[in-house]
């Protein structure tokens, strides 16, 4: 009987042990296959986000590649444009983009800012994962440079040069100062140069020596505290930026003139054209009848002067009485005017609104010399020249008619210089008289607008009073720099595109 109860506690032992493994058995299976779908969430997770990251790179890309984009403020699909969801592969999901405009790319026809959202869908066995991302991103136009160089030229930069708004040079600039205490020492908002140094101009010796720093033996540029931060206010070493008639998308300025706005083609070499309020007369020649054309009837507030590489058209705002009164006004979303050859100042043109703090103040005007240059026209009056008898269109740049000479404008000269119209005649203003230009302008090259000879100087100085409305706006259709800021970049897990305007985290909701 012993033996037999023995038995009998084994099995129930063995029963026992049975029960229990296989309990084990059953929990470490549970927790492997919960693991491992886990892992898979968290790999389909992970991929998700990074196909979210790919597509939002892939729009940007597309962006500063040109892709069309909303110019009004409400968000629109931009990949795909047709159905519901872009393909990117079987490796990485598909992607959902919407591009959102900042509000204020209303008030100026191009791009200031855009918020791109990205939505990813990747799939598993069992289920869908979906990420978010948003990104602001600014596109760089040209007009926001005070000073825009390609090539620096020969010419170098001393005391009481002030340039109020961003300076960049895809060349080595000189700079100078003959000042010992650094107070009259140019003055710039930031200044970056696409090269590992400057060179500084000794005005004592006529020597050349390279610099890298903010302070070179007596040249202290200024803001010198602010400089010394480094980037991003003096950057050295910085990549050069694409410049040229065939780097540069002038085709944009171009393409909206024919498009919506206005060609002139066929004008005879040294037309003459004024700006009147939003209207644009032309002239070409002195016994011409005036072509009158208002700007405010266009779609798109461009124009393109069609005209040969190497002829001129003359340009300023009216004369009137209180001429300020008659400069560039309504037209609200600005004015970009672009020649083919030499464009030349013939007077002063001005904005009808110089207040550049007034929020309401959105007139802006652009001008873009595709392969000519941009210069100062020379004054038949101080030249003994036959002028057209009609006063209203005379040529007056010099100080027999103002002391000095203003343009409010950010132009851009693609092949050619800044300069003169003769820099050969020496029957420049003497002494020398100021060339205000309130914007900035962005140049192959920057000539001769004056020289000094004996104690006596010629022609014009030149100073920038930078629009600080370029750091947001832009005249129309003006050109991009093809480099982008990035004002930020969020994860957003939660975004979704289930239609609903209330939710922040449906893609397409308006919230820029």
């Amino acid at each position: 009987m012993k033996n037999k109860a023995n038995k009998g506690t084994a099995l129930i032992i063995v029963l026992i042990a049975a029960i229990v493994l296989s309990i084990l058995v059953g929990a470490l299976y549970t927790l492997f296959q919960s693991n491992t779908r886990s892992q898979a969430w968290a790999k389909e997770r992970i991929q998700a986000r990074f196909t979210a990251e790919a597509g939002t790179n892939l729009s940007i890309y597309m962006i500063m590649e040109g892709a069309d984009v909303p110019q009004g403020t409400d968000p629109i699909k931009f990949l795909p444009e047709t159905g519901n969801w872009h393909d990117l592969g079987s490796e990485m999901g598909w992607v959902l983009v919407y591009v959102d405009p900042h509000d204020k790319n209303a008030e100026i026809a191009s791009a200031n800012a855009y918020e791109v959202r990205c939505l990813s869908k990747v799939l598993s066995e069992d289920q869908t994962h979906m990420y978010g991302i948003a990104s602001l991103i600014l596109p760089r136009n040209f007009a926001v440079f005070a000073t825009f160089l390609n090539q620096a030229g020969g010419g170098y930069y001393g005391d009481n040069y002030r340039f109020d708004g961003p300076f960049h040079s895809n060349e080595v600039p000189w700079l100078s100062s003959a000042t010992p205490d650094g107070v009259n020492d140019l003055w710039v908002y930031s200044m970056s140069v696409a090269a590992d140094h400057y060179l500084y101009y000794n005005p004592s010796t006529g020597g050349l020596e390279n610099a890298t720093t903010p302070h070179h033996k007596n040249l202290y540029i200024q803001p010198y505290e602010k400089m010394l931060m480094g980037e991003p206010y003096f950057a050295l070493d910085v990549d050069p930026i694409p410049f040229g008639s065939d780097e540069v998308n002038w085709e944009g300025a171009f393409n909206a003139a024919n498009s919506g706005g206005l060609v002139l083609n066929g004008l005879d070499n040294f037309t003459r054209m004024i700006l009147l309020d939003s209207l644009l007369l032309v002239k070409q020649s002195n016994i011409a009848d005036v072509d009158t054309f208002d700007l405010s009837s266009y779609a798109n507030p461009v124009v393109w002067v069609n005209n040969g590489d190497t002829e001129t058209v003359y340009l300023k705002t009216d004369e009137e009485l209180n001429f300020r009164n008659h400069g560039l006004s309504g037209l609200p979303d600005g004015l970009t005017i672009g020649v083919n050859g030499n464009l030349s100042v013939s007077g002063p043109i001005l904005y009808g609104n110089i207040d550049l703090m007034d929020e309401d103040n959105t007139t802006l005007l652009g001008l873009i010399v595709k392969e000519g240059d941009f210069t100062v026209a020379l004054d038949p009056d101080i030249t003994g020249m036959t002028e057209w008898g009609d006063e209203t269109w005379e040529i007056k740049t010099s100080h027999h008619d103002y002391d000095g000479i203003e343009i409010d404008a950010v132009f851009m000269v693609l092949e050619g210089n800044f300069e003169l119209e003769d820099g050969t005649n020496t029957h420049w203003p003497s002494p020398a008289i100021d060339l205000e230009i309130v914007g900035g302008y962005i140049v192959e090259n920057e000539g001769i607008t004056t020289w000094s000879y004996s104690g006596q100087t010629w022609g014009y100085w030149t100073f920038v009073t930078y629009d600080p409305r370029l750091m947001t706006m832009h005249p129309p259709y003006f050109p991009q720099t093809g480099v982008w800021d990035t004002g930020y970049w969020d994860e957003r897990p939660d975004m979704h595109d289930v239609a609903d305007p209330n939710d922040p985290n449906w893609i397409g909701q308006n919230g820029v």
